[in-house]
């Protein structure tokens, strides 16, 4: 069964700023240098190849996929807004396959009572959260009556916890170690670290190895070919490659192209004595190891 656990929802321009979508832009173009496994719309319009990802494109990306988790990020600070009613109902008229999880900025003081109001009244059913892109601090108290509310909802949070190309964003919020706090604070949230934190995916490993409920994506490794070996390779040496879960980020990528980047994995050290990261493992995953993370009805 294949689940794509990441996938995004909303378009320019009544989603994201002018500035996001250049700097998006920028770095797919980068991305499409190293590996032709990069999602591109081929528009005339250059902003739509940046971030754009519409019903229509989605359905079409994900169409091999049994279920997709999909949300729309709640980011003014880096210029993204997406209304978590757009995503509900998107996922209300395609419910046989789409799981819907929301996202609220956690600046915002109502913000627990947004996530009941998502959850509840909108039937989304996770939580998706960025403090690069939202500028919070992960470590700062005041945030933890949100992640105790979706801890008590019984809902799985995916966290943006890595670099980005937006220029505002604040790096030092960014790092996997950040969410220890919250870890031990909420020990029966569930909570997945998006592109396994690159480029602190050593970081991420020992992290999730530490804490039963944390794991990680590999969405928007393969782009990389060297980060994308030895991050696989530090999961497997600390015995925690069972806990890494496939997801596309479409539209950074489709869940194709994803797929055929995992199986690259050991080219960069091919004709070398280094060692081959398993076949196995890859299988799992892709097909398996979500299952640990969230139940699918």
């Amino acid at each position: 069964m294949l689940v794509d656990i990441h996938t995004n929802l909303g378009w320019y321009p009544d989603h994201y700023s002018d500035e996001f979508v250049e700097f998006a832009l920028a770095a797919k173009k980068a991305k499409m240098r190293i590996t032709p496994d990069v999602y591109f719309a081929g528009e005339e319009e250059e902003e739509k190849n940046a971030f754009d990802s519409t019903p229509e494109t989605l359905l079409e990306a994900t169409k091999d996929c049994d279920k997709v988790v999909v949300f729309g990020l709640k980011a003014p600070f880096c210029g993204i807004d997406i209304p978590q009613e757009m995503v509900a109902d998107f996922v209300n008229q395609h419910s046989d396959r789409f799981i819907g999880w929301c996202s609220v900025d956690p600046n915002d003081e109502d913000c627990v009572d947004q996530l009941v109001y998502n959850v509840e009244t909108l039937g989304l059913r996770g939580l998706k959260v960025a403090p690069i892109y939202q500028n919070f601090d992960p470590q700062d108290p005041k945030h933890l009556p949100l992640f105790k509310k979706a801890e008590a909802l019984d809902i799985p949070t995916i966290w943006h916890q890595g670099t980005s190309f937006v220029r505002p964003g604040p790096l030092k919020y960014s790092n996997p170690i950040f969410l220890e706090d919250i870890a031990v604070a909420c020990p029966d949230l569930r909570m997945i670290i998006a592109h396994m934190g690159h480029p602190w995916e050593t970081d991420c490993v020992v992290l999730i190895r530490k804490h039963p409920n944390l794991y990680a994506d590999i969405s928007a490794l393969h782009y990389r070919p060297l980060r994308h070996y030895q991050a696989f390779m530090a999961a497997l040496e600390y015995g925690v490659e069972h806990k890494l879960i496939f997801g596309s980020d479409f539209p950074s990528a489709t869940p194709e192209q994803v797929i055929a980047g995992q199986h690259k994995v050991n080219d960069i050290v091919e004709g070398t004595n280094f060692p081959k990261f398993p076949e196995e493992a890859i299988h799992n995953i892709i097909y398996e190891n979500w299952k640990q993370f969230i139940q699918i009805d």
